[in-house]
């Protein structure tokens, strides 16, 4: 059983307890220091350029080694980028912007300075050659990003002209994994300036600015983003920004700077295939991230000459959009969201078109298009407009979305064009579409706008008619209209026609399975409607679909924009746009986990925004009642009136049901994994969970089938098109994937509504119950329910989670949250006992991880089950309580373990005796808690009896008895009653090795015990000799990176240290430092041992600042992981400030 029974104890001199801080691997190649390249340089200059392009570097970087690929001698924009960029001075600016130096000296500037230093020395460079009114583009990596937001605003708070142009000259900035909001960046400095203690001085103010709570940080950002949005207002043209993002991660560090922190809302972001310094270093032109960098820089130099036209001269509003033609109507902006048709009353005012040619909701809002001629002009042809919904002026902005339908969908083009937005229900498609057909209108006026609602054949053929009419077509049905509309509106005017909600693609001709249709739209579709959709002359087609099929079928691969979650800021602003509410300062955090929990989706916040200003709840209560299990559906269903779509569901929990239904319709296995992954994790879902799902049925077990793979494969990618899923990581051996947690959320609710359907006709039906009474399996053995997916679910997990051991734990941490997860579900599928046992094995793993908080909460939740089903005083049960009782002692909180295991204690000495060895494990546990105390009087006793009562049940040689045996010579060498301990010791060693052998690990964990003994009795020679045997022989048999492995090395370290040889010392336990955080994580309990370790070893050495600023992080991370009461937490901290005393005299 795990954790019932007392076990050898590895015991460490009490000045030393456990952890540690790694090598990044991004140590300086030289140590000699050497004059750092500052200032601006030229990388190419060719006669006429016509814009600046300057590199910005980031931390630790150069104005050239950034931007050098690995093995080339050149940077790539030296070598690569002038044949792309013909017309371009390209520059690079360097500064000294390292954290750390091996010698002693380092710069000591902050943001603000190189800002500056950016600012004077460009001024000063386009002002010596009369190029300073040129216009600029910045390409800036990591921290360079931060250095050029502040040289802008710093540029705007100036007088001097020359320092001002260098902001009216901005058109455009590449930011690559620049850190907007802090990052894993400021921790990854601190460590590189640490440097296991090389280091002789730290730039600590860069550091600090690189923190996620940094005050610079947020004025930077702050500023910045205001100098941004002013830009209209002072008559300059826009900046163009893209953000680049690292999508690997650094080697022993992991995401420098996440992608949440690289991009900015409502800019276009774009990932790069390569790690945090690689991702700035090209090496050819072929290189993914080169051609993405440069065809940004392409598309805004050539794209300059418009921009500078528009804003030299004054802006034309258009015929259609005079001030006399906009009113102001009090009462409701109307939000329309696609699939569900959101309509929300934000309150205020909103404006409306006067006219005759704007059809909206059930009747028809008139619109005029209003000309203009002069006498000796053609009459221009007139524009239609059919627009079913009002302009929605409270739309969230999402410029990267608008962005890439103007390149996709050019308003000037003589071509025709099309494009397909797609994304998950709900994500907002029809509302971009919405916006988008307005600005066309505002922006030509020629141009004819019609919107047809693409759901099925009858809303098709019903907007064609109305078109029809606008178009005086009458007299027409069924496909003479359709073909009539269609070659009208091809041989007119320039037009946008949008197809919203083209969901079936089967209609289009897109798809596998074909619709029966009424008598009087047999005709018309019989050849499917994409025949009916115009695609010819000066014209644009915009579709709206959940279904990614639509890209590369019906648009071309290239034309598809996915409308995913909003970035933070745009989810911040619907929200406060749909509740009529800023979000307060004591409502920051709860707001943020509601839209975490909201997963950023469109219609998710617009209908939680909706409901608190309707029912003026707040914001904390609704967020409460959204995690309470019994509370979540209740606030979910709701659903918000809405005027367009009054018969389409549009709460969170419905809005996704039609979808599922095609799914199914289409591929029953895709509807299986659909419904068999909403009872895992919705994150990181390996495919192998896909597979069993895929083809279970009823047995967890399947076929080694390549086909049965391609099958799964098909149907995952079905769901992918859909949105549903997500790939997470694509690889050949580790394929995962991404659920949305609200999609998740529904398909359980949709399943439970099922069966509350399925209950109610029982309960009506008399004969029904009869046969249910009698024969309960025949009506309830269903394969489409909660039951049969939820167990689904746990015995695809029972099958893929391996038993716990160190050469497993990889596998184990692949499946872990999802073993968890199952376990939520224990009471729908009636497996309160399986899924009990499964748990104790998800608890093994953890507890083998060091992860006690989490592990703490399964053994609670085994716990929970089995008192339910078998109750207090079961076996089971007692064991789940000790076992909970034991993570609770790893985490020093003893008074709740003791109270535990004496309660324990008490129940089986009553059921099963004194003598039962499951009372007598019991007594062992309770002597171990008073041992961690330090409770040696109360501990001894016990473990006298224990092993007095083992040896008479098991006998002298039993494993048990002879751990019995080392846990009663601990007690005495700890308390330094070592003439009792020695003799223990070496008879449990001597038997062992009888029985074992020399190599079994129970004999090496006998050895290391004498070790230990004997080191504290200052037999160093004797105790070094047998813990380099221990050591050599867990090497060999477990390997160098086993934990048990790098145990006895430590423990070899330790009497080094006692015998003050710190060299040998300290090599060792930096060794044990960088293996355990690479093996088992920074915060395991065993790397905080060795942080702590060694810390002490600096010290000894005289590095006392080191070993301070590393004891500090030990200090830190042991308050996270133990508590503040815990002994090794104390212990830490009591040393940290002898140490800064010692100092500070």
């Amino acid at each position: 059983m795990r954790r019932t029974k007392g076990l050898m104890k590895r015991l460490l001199p009490m000045r030393k307890a456990e952890s540690g801080d790694e090598d990044d691997g991004e140590l300086p190649k030289r140590l000699l220091k050497e004059a750092f390249p500052t200032g601006i340089k030229a990388f190419c200059s060719p006669e006429g350029s016509t814009v600046d392009v300057i590199f910005v570097h980031g931390l630790t970087g150069s104005r050239i080694n950034t931007w050098t690929a690995r093995d080339e001698t050149e940077p790539w924009p030296q070598t690569l980028l002038p044949s792309v960029l013909t017309t371009a001075r390209i520059l690079t600016f360097g500064y000294d912007a390292s954290v750390t130096d091996w010698r002693g000296m380092v710069s000591q500037n902050r943001i603000a300075n190189h800002a500056w230093n950016l600012l004077t020395s460009l001024a000063t460079y386009r002002e010596n050659d009369d190029t300073n009114e040129r216009p600029i583009i910045f390409v800036c990596h990591s921290l360079g990003g931060l250095v050029c937001e502040d040289t802008l605003v710093t540029s705007r708070q100036r007088s001097e002209p020359h320092l001002q142009n260098i902001l009216n000259s901005t058109r455009g900035i590449i930011f690559m994994g620049t850190p907007h909001h802090g990052a894993g960046l400021a921790k990854w400095a601190e460590r590189l300036s640490r440097s296991i203690g090389l280091v002789k001085q730290t730039n600590s103010e860069i550091v600090e600015v690189l923190r996620r709570d940094s005050e610079v940080l947020a004025r930077i950002q702050d500023s910045f983003h205001t100098m941004v949005m002013a830009r209209g207002k002072e008559g300059l043209p826009p900046i163009e920004i893209s953000c680049f993002y690292e999508e690997l991660p650094l080697p022993g560090v992991g995401l420098v700077v996440p992608k949440e922190s690289a991009i900015l809302p409502g800019y276009i972001p774009i990932g790069i295939h390569n790690n945090h310094r690689d991702m700035a270093r090209f090496i050819s032109a072929e290189d993914p991230g080169f051609l993405a960098v440069c065809g940004e820089l392409r598309r805004w130099i050539r794209d300059m000459g418009a921009v500078e036209r528009r804003h030299a001269g004054k802006s034309v509003k258009s015929p259609l959009l005079t001030n006399s033609d906009i009113g102001e109507q009090p009462g409701a902006t109307h939000q329309s969201g696609d699939g569900n048709r959101m309509f929300n009353n934000f309150g205020g005012s909103q404006k409306y078109i006067q006219g005759d040619n704007y059809e909206s909701g059930g009747g028809v809002m008139n619109i005029g298009t209003h000309q203009h001629f002069h006498a000796a002009e053609a009459k221009v042809p007139k524009a239609h407009r059919i627009i079913p919904f009002p302009r929605n002026e409270n739309v969230v902005n999402r410029d990267h979305i608008f962005t890439r339908l103007d390149a996709l969908l050019p308003p000037t083009t003589s071509e025709y064009h099309s494009a397909a937005l797609y994304g998950l229900g709900g994500s907002g498609k029809t509302q971009v579409a919405l916006e988008y057909a307005y600005r066309r209108g505002r922006e030509d006026p020629t141009c004819s706008i019609f919107w047809v609602h693409a759901d099925n054949e009858t809303t098709f053929a019903q907007d064609y008619k109305k078109i029809a009419a606008k178009l005086g077509l009458d007299n027409l049905d069924g496909q003479k209209l359709l073909t009539a509309v269609c070659e009208r509106i091809e041989s007119g005017p320039p037009w946008l026609l949008v197809l919203d909600n083209t969901d079936d693609l089967a209609l289009f001709g897109v798809g596998r399975k074909c619709h029966k249709t009424s008598s009087k739209q047999k005709e018309a579709s019989t050849a499917g409607l994409y025949d009916y959709v115009p695609k010819a002359g000066r014209g644009t087609v915009l579709w709206t679909s959940r279904d990614e099929l639509i890209v590369g079928t019906l648009v071309g691969p290239q034309r598809g924009i996915q409308v995913g979650q909003m970035s933070p800021d745009e989810a911040r602003g619907l929200l406060e746009t749909s509740r009529n509410r800023e979000i307060g300062s004591d409502e920051v955090a709860d707001a943020e986990k509601l839209l975490e929990e909201l997963q950023w989706l469109p219609l998710a916040i617009s209908q939680a925004g909706a409901y608190l200003r309707r029912t003026s709840t707040l914001l904390g209560e609704y967020l409460s009642n959204l995690t309470e299990r019994k509370q979540r559906w209740r606030v979910l269903r709701e659903t918000e009136f809405d005027r367009h779509r009054r018969h389409v569901p549009n709460s969170v929990l419905e809005t996704w049901s039609i979808s599922i239904e095609r799914i199914r319709r289409d591929d029953e296995m895709a509807y299986r994994i659909l419904h068999t992954i909403a009872y895992v994790n919705n994150q990181d879902i390996p495919f192998e969970i896909m597979k069993a799902a895929g083809l279970y049925d009823g047995n967890a077990e399947e076929a080694e089938d390549r086909g049965n793979e391609d099958r799964v494969l098909a149907a995952v990618t079905r769901l992918k098109e859909f949105s549903f899923l997500g790939m997470r990581r694509e690889g050949r051996d580790s394929r995962s994937y991404d659920m949305h947690k609200l999609v998740q959320e529904a398909t359980r609710y949709g399943l439970s509504v099922r069966r509350d359907s399925d209950d109610e006709t029982y309960s009506s039906n008399a004969a029904l119950r009869i046969i249910a009474k009698l024969f309960p399996t025949v009506l309830r053995d269903s394969k489409d329910n909660e039951a049969y997916f939820s167990n689904a679910a746990l015995q695809i997990m029972v099958k893929l989670f391996p038993q716990p051991k160190p050469e497993t734990w990889a596998e184990c941490e692949r499946y872990i949250a999802h073993a968890i997860q199952v376990g939520e579900w224990a009471e729908i599928c009636n497996r309160k006992v399986e899924v009990s046992y499964f748990l104790v094995r998800a608890a093994a793993y953890l507890d083998d991880c060091g992860r006690w908080k989490e592990e703490e909460l399964v053994d609670e939740r085994v716990y929970e089950l089995r008192q339910d089903v078998l109750g207090e005083r079961h076996r089971d049960t007692l064991k789940s309580m000790l076992n909970m009782a034991a993570t609770y002692a790893r985490q020093g909180r003893y008074a709740e373990a003791e109270r535990i295991e004496m309660k324990v204690l008490a129940v089986r000495r009553e059921v099963l005796g004194e003598r039962h060895l499951d009372t007598v494990d019991s007594m062992q546990n309770l002597a171990a808690t008073y041992f961690k105390q330090g409770r040696y009087a109360e501990a001894e006793p016990i473990e006298m009896k224990v092993l007095a009562l083992r040896r008479e049940a098991l006998g002298e040689r039993h494993p048990d008895t002879l751990a019995a045996m080392l846990n009663s010579a601990a007690t005495y060498s700890t308390q330094g009653r070592y003439t009792k301990a020695v003799p223990i010791e070496e008879k449990v060693l001597a038997l062992r090795r009888e029985v074992l052998g020399e190599r079994h690990l129970s004999t090496l964990d006998a050895m290391e015990n004498v070790a230990i003994t004997y080191t504290r009795q200052g037999r160093y020679t004797e105790a070094e000799l047998i813990q380099a045997q221990v050591f050599a022989l867990r090497q060999e048999v477990l390997g160098e990176r086993h934990a048990y492995t790098l145990t006895a090395m430590q423990n070899l370290a330790l009497i080094y240290t006692d015998q003050g040889r710190y060299t040998e010392a300290e090599s060792i336990e930096i060794k044990v430092l960088a293996l355990r955080r690479e093996v088992i994580g920074e915060s395991h309990p065993d790397t905080l041992t060795a942080m702590h370790n060694l810390a002490i070893t600096w010290n000894s050495t005289g590095r006392h600042d080191d070993a301070i600023s590393l004891m500090d992080e030990c200090l830190q991370l042991r308050r996270v992981v133990f508590g503040l009461e815990h002994s090794f937490t104390k212990e830490s901290d009591r040393v940290l400030n002898d140490w800064k005393a010692e100092q500070a005299t």
